[in-house]
């Protein structure tokens, strides 16, 4: 079992697990909606190699930091977060991030390269270079909120029963059906809390994760060349948010990176695809004595 930590972020108390573990330091960084303890399944796969821990972000999990979906504009204020993690441990790290939390990872790996010696991107999502001027006029405009992912957060059931009902219920929906054993169980277990009028209730706010798919960086292209350390990027070839013209793109810009395609994979790929992941990690990890 992980032991549960808090530290003083900027403008609030952070909640993080620490899975223990033999080896560098490395910090799994958690998508959208999700939280930490959703990705222990991986983390305890890692641990003869790796000491593993996880931040729940703002707004996700027990994190308790301002998350006012009106102030959301972008992804820096997950950036800022990240790296005021890190510098709580005042030693550079292995950076896994996945979708969100790999692009977050990306974002911090060239802000604050000292912060991060390898970088390993879960499926980030990064749209293909021909969307992002459309995806810039979304954003001004406010349509983004109305694309697909962001409309269906917003609506969102919040408030449950019970936790034995949200595993029922989320089992039987097609997205989770492909999730091996251990990862719905953790979002269930550590992605609820009790509501204030009974039953239980999601710890990201529908609105929140709605306005977090929202504000999805337009311009990560511009900071690809300039990522110094060495990067894994895996990524589901069926995915709808790392494309094939997206990985194309990543290797040309960013040629010394390992790319590697799951198939018959979607976005889901550490919930998907553990043990695969957990091999190309490790041997991402030796080729650059990371480890």
């Amino acid at each position: 079992m992980p032991e549960d930590h808090t530290f003083k972020g900027l403008d609030g108390t952070f909640h993080y697990l620490d899975w223990g573990g033999a080896g560098p330091l490395t910090v799994l960084a958690h998508a959208t909606g999700y939280c930490a303890g959703l990705y222990s399944p991986l983390a305890e796969m890692l641990l003869s190699h790796l000491r593993v821990v996880g931040m729940d972000d703002r707004g996700h999990g027990l994190t308790q930091a301002p998350a006012d979906p009106r102030g959301l504009k972008n992804w820096d204020v997950f950036v800022q977060d990240l790296e005021h993690f890190l510098d709580h441990f005042n030693q550079p790290v292995v950076a896994i991030g996945h979708s969100r939390g790999g692009v977050v990872s990306l974002l911090l790996a060239v802000k604050r390269p000292d912060l991060i010696r390898g970088l390993i991107l879960l499926d980030p999502i990064i749209l293909p270079f021909s969307w992002m001027w459309w995806w810039f006029l979304a954003k001004k405009t406010g349509l983004a909120r109305r694309v697909p992912i962001a409309a269906r957060a917003a609506g969102r059931k919040k408030v449950w029963p019970d936790r034995e009902t949200v595993l029922r219920v989320y089992r039987g929906k097609a997205s989770f059906k492909s999730w091996k054993e251990g990862f719905l169980e953790g979002y269930v277990k550590y992605g609820l809390r009790p509501s204030e009028n009974g039953g239980v209730q999601w710890c990201c706010d529908p609105a929140w994760e709605s306005r977090c798919f929202a504000a999805c960086p337009h311009d990560v292209w511009r900071y690809l060349p300039r990522i110094k350390c060495p990067t894994l990027l895996l990524y589901g070839a069926d995915s709808d948010s790392f494309l094939p013209a997206a990985a194309r793109r990543f290797k040309r810009l960013l040629p010394e990176a390992t790319l590697k395609a799951f198939p018959a994979t979607g976005h889901f790929v550490p919930m998907e695809r553990p043990d695969e992941t957990k091999e190309a990690i490790f041997e991402f990890l030796d080729t650059h004595d990371l480890v």
